[in-house]
């Protein structure tokens, strides 16, 4: 009998101290860290690029307007340098389709994150908050294809909307990060510095929006020689601006990681 007990206490203590199963394994993993900066940079170099091979081999014809030649300029607008040249508007527009999705994905982990910080009241606001940046991705997406030179309408219209959502995106996550976390959660060294870019490049990009708006209708009203270079200059601004305002992801989202699983489910954790 007290042999017996001896054998069912051995194996008590062997099930005790089996280790458990392993952790669920991850076909593909990858922070959103590096996943933020590869997608903004590969946007970057992409619209660096469409500028400065413009300047270097279609400057006069890309600067041409309404004025005619007799008004000198030096820069071509975003719309032009993009869309008006077939390698150019190639390259863009592969670029902005490949990355959406991405971006997208990023939205949908931005909302989670949130409606943890955020006080329960105002969770309304991250609803809002992904809906705008799902409009301005999308878009993007719409006036990249449809050219200004071809679908002049359409990208008009989808212009529109995409500095009016991502306008308000800034604003609006700008404000409610500041304002409207829960009592009780302390921000991180990471979230601080994010939220005080946000608000730096917030201010920047309505008020090199703002002045390139002046510029554009100056511009078409008194033809004057340079002022069409500043507003390409300061429609340059509006989307460098506007990059980086996306880019303090990388400290928002530090910590989290996109994960394929076994079952191809993407997740992220």
């Amino acid at each position: 009998m007290s042999d017996l007990r001896r054998i069912t206490s051995m194996i008590q203590n062997y099930s005790v101290s089996c280790p458990e199963k392993p952790d669920k394994r991850y076909l593909f993993q990858i922070k959103v860290y590096w996943l933020s900066i590869v997608t903004l940079l590969s946007v970057l170099v992409t619209f660096v690029f469409c500028v400065l091979w413009t300047i270097l081999f279609k400057l006069e014809d890309a600067t041409s307007t309404h004025c005619g030649y007799r008004v000198k300029n030096y820069l071509p607008t975003i719309s032009t340098a993009v869309g008006n040249y077939p390698v150019q508007r190639f390259i863009w527009t592969l670029v902005i389709i490949a990355h959406s999705p991405i971006r997208l994905i990023v939205v949908g982990i931005y909302y989670q994150y949130y409606t943890s910080i955020i006080k329960p009241s105002l969770h309304w606001c991250a609803v809002l908050l992904r809906f705008l940046s799902t409009v301005e991705v999308c878009s993007l997406v719409v006036l990249s294809i449809f050219t200004s030179s071809d679908y002049y309408s359409i990208h008009e219209k989808s212009f529109v909307t995409f500095i009016c959502a991502s306008e308000l995106n800034m604003v609006i996550s700008s404000i409610l990060l500041k304002k409207g976390r829960i009592t009780k959660t302390v921000m991180t060294k990471l979230e601080v510095r994010s939220l005080k870019y946000k608000i730096y490049f917030t201010v920047f990009n309505m008020t090199s929006f703002a002045i390139a708006g002046y510029c554009f209708l100056r511009h078409n009203a008194y033809c004057e020689s340079g002022v069409y270079t500043f507003f390409a200059l300061f429609e340059y601004l509006v989307v460098l601006s506007n990059m980086t305002f996306h880019l303090t992801a990388v400290w928002d989202l530090a910590g989290v990681s996109l994960v394929i699983d076994d079952n191809l489910n993407l997740t992220y954790r």
